[in-house]
């Protein structure tokens, strides 16, 4: 692919300031999301104080709140402030970091509840003090789960665009996105989006390793759930500010903000414009997620049921693809299918004299193809998951009673699998809906969703007016939250 001159500029004059602005987003939001999510997990873990169960569901509330959304209420909060300016890097840092803590909190969280009660009691007996106990026992045994909660929020940052486009922000998503549209260079911007993903994938293949290399195990395989620890009134009350602050930036705050202004001020309103938006979103969330889900099954049972290695690595590459930001997927699919639309247009034009136009680009194919690059990895791991909890003695009976593949899956496996494909249908609808620079690029013409819409408005400063269509998104995305505490919550009898 040769280098023109837009390349020239780009990495005379502001491609290193593209990497450093997502290198510090980056790491500064691994380090905070580091220690809110391993600070709220321990607390809400080991210590008895008021509130703890109901705030330790609250803390994952964030994870409802698109990030783009919370910068587009604080924005509206502050914009007639001189106090606080947030359209800066600091900013869409402190805003991202506060609703991709729940990554951190929820994979910290489990490993904690999982450590053994008599670990805790030897440690006692010993004289070790709670903080000892925590950095030499706690903090090890759970760090590949913390390694892992750090690397999905850190690329979930680093793939950003709206809160980054928002706030006025160059990174490397919003470069992308402008050399593609403003300088209409899809080669200098496949360019950046090669070096970008160069970034990524070393990110992945570090966390892999690291986590493949840190091995901690509990002796004890019968362990008992430890009790909490009693504490004093004023260590209660620093524990409830722990664990509330976090909640009230990420979700509380916004979420309140938005619902007033939607109800009581907004004069965008709730009618016909609204409702066609919002049913256009839902279905086309609908149609990706049955779509992407639908896959997922496909691909997980046969993995299952033919264990093959190039399908193991292929499940791999294909997970990845949650890790992309939305401009370079966009790039990845579009220029293809525009090759082959004009392909094949000619070849019509040629011996028919009628070109055939877009055929595969600028159509819901096109978008729905992405979203399946984005997302599938999402439906995989759900169903992979599902599929772990069932026996594989369960397959070796079936096949000694001559049962086929086909009935096996469809009379056992499938009723057993309900809440998993649930959970992965529900996950990617919301991801969907919540998802911006996507469809933003490749919807088809005059098609609107409610993230599209919102973000618009926002951007023409009528932020008050897109709170009906933030509020919409923000109260769909609640849904999987709310059925993921479920599972978490409700097949323990330590809350």
């Amino acid at each position: 692919m040769p280098f023109n001159d837009n390349w020239t500029h780009l990495t005379d004059n502001v491609l290193n300031l593209y990497l450093t602005n997502s290198a510090i987003i980056g790491i500064s939001v691994a380090i905070i999301t580091l220690l809110i999510g391993v600070t709220t997990a321990w607390v809400t873990c080991f210590f008895n104080f008021p509130f703890r169960k109901t705030l330790s569901v609250i803390l994952i509330l964030p994870l409802a709140m698109p990030a783009y959304i919370s910068a587009i209420t604080y924005v509206g909060i502050f914009e007639d402030s001189n106090i606080i300016d947030i359209r800066n890097i600091y900013g869409a840092i402190f805003l991202i970091s506060f609703v991709l803590y729940p990554y951190v909190y929820l994979l910290a969280r489990s490993s904690f509840l999982e450590q053994s009660k008599e670990v805790f009691e030897n440690s006692e007996m010993l004289s070790a003090t709670y903080f000892k106990i925590f950095t030499k026992i706690s903090l090890p045994l759970a760090r590949p789960s913390i390694a892992l909660g750090v690397t999905l929020a850190t690329l979930d940052a680093l793939a950003d665009y709206g809160t980054v486009e928002f706030l006025g922000v160059p990174t490397f998503t919003t470069g992308i996105f402008r050399v593609w549209f403003g300088m209409e260079d899809t080669i200098s911007a496949a360019q950046m989006a090669s070096v970008f993903l160069t970034i990524l994938f070393v990110i992945i293949i570090f966390e892999k390793n690291l986590r493949s290399k840190i091995s901690y195990s509990e002796s004890i395989k019968h362990s008992k759930p430890f009790e909490r620890i009693e504490i004093k009134n004023l260590s209660k009350l620093l524990c409830i500010l722990i664990c509330l602050i976090p909640a009230l930036i990420g979700f509380l705050i916004p979420f309140s903000q938005i619902s007033i202004w939607a109800f009581f001020i907004s004069d965008y309103g709730w009618g016909d414009e609204f409702f066609k938006i919002a049913f256009q979103t839902l279905a086309l969330a609908s149609l990706g997620a049955f779509i992407i889900i639908f896959t997922s099954i496909i691909i997980s049972f046969t993995k299952r049921m033919r264990p093959d290695r190039f399908i193991s690595r292929g499940t791999e590459i294909v997970a990845m693809g949650y890790a992309i930001p939305g401009p370079v997927i966009a790039i990845a699919v579009l220029v293809p299918l525009t090759f082959i639309d004009n392909s094949f247009g000619d070849l019509s034009l040629y011996f028919f004299e009628v070109h055939t136009g877009q055929i595969l680009s600028g159509t819901l194919f096109t978008i729905i193809f992405a979203y399946a690059i984005r997302f599938s990895a999402i439906g995989i791991r759900t169903i992979d998951n599902g599929l772990k909890r069932i026996s594989k003695t369960v397959d070796e009976s079936a096949t000694m009673l001559n049962i086929t593949e086909r009935k096996l899956i469809k009379d056992v496996h499938m009723p057993m699998m309900k809440s998993s494909i649930l959970t992965g249908f529900l996950i990617i609808f919301v991801d969907i809906m919540k998802e911006l620079p996507l469809t933003s690029i490749l919807r088809p013409f005059n098609f609107n969703t409610l993230s599209v819409k919102a973000f618009e408005l926002a951007s023409d400063e009528m932020i008050v007016d897109a709170s009906n269509l933030c509020f919409a998104i923000v109260l769909f995305g609640v849904l999987p939250v709310i059925l993921i505490m479920r599972n978490i919550y409700g097949n323990r009898n330590h809350v």
